[in-house]
């Protein structure tokens, strides 16, 4: 979808089109701050937060069809702005490597339940699990990029993924999702 002449509009910082803009986004936002919020009290100040720096830096946007991952980029970087701040006040990075997850299909079990349930579990994972576990494997981010943003070594990026997808599996498993074979 072309958005150049909202963008354009929203460069001179009209207020109707920065509330079209705001209205065509806020959802697929809403759902990428909640992937990385702990609750959904976070994920909405994440939200205004990113829609304000959206409004603020939206000049910087030159080609209307990049808009869109432009915005979402922004609400990545606005989620880790988050993460670090809370990281300062909650230093619970796990590093140990001792966890066998050679068994885990992620995407088989992830696209058999709902988007609700899964951020519900997703968000009960300690911090810096939940943050490399969306970098990775929702937004698509290298163990390389994933370190220079949060300023870790990438063995930390890894270990932290590895320790996510178990906690996940344990809590699958408890409550009775088992892995499963795919059916021919």
């Amino acid at each position: 979808m072309q958005y150049q002449h909202l963008l354009e509009r929203c460069k001179k910082k009209d207020a109707s089109a920065q509330r079209i803009l705001y209205d065509l986004f806020k959802a697929r936002l809403m759902g990428l701050c909640r992937r990385y919020a702990k609750s959904r009290e976070d994920a909405k100040d994440m939200l205004q937060e990113t829609f304000i720096k959206i409004f603020s830096k939206i000049e910087q946007v030159t080609d209307s069809a990049k808009l869109e991952s432009w915005m979402k980029s922004v609400a990545v970087r606005t989620a880790i702005d988050h993460y670090h701040k809370s990281r300062k006040a909650d230093q619970s990075l796990y590093t140990s490597t001792d966890y066998d997850i050679a068994g885990i299909d992620t995407e088989d079990i992830l696209a058999h339940l709902s988007d609700e349930f899964l951020i519900t579990i997703i968000n009960e994972l300690p911090s810096g699990c939940r943050m490399i576990f969306n970098l990775f494997e929702v937004e698509g981010y290298s163990h390389t990029e994933i370190a220079a943003l949060l300023n870790i070594t990438e063995g930390t990026s890894r270990s932290q993924l590895h320790h996510a997808k178990y906690l996940l599996k344990e809590k699958l498993n408890r409550i009775g999702i088992k892995r499963y074979e795919k059916l021919a």
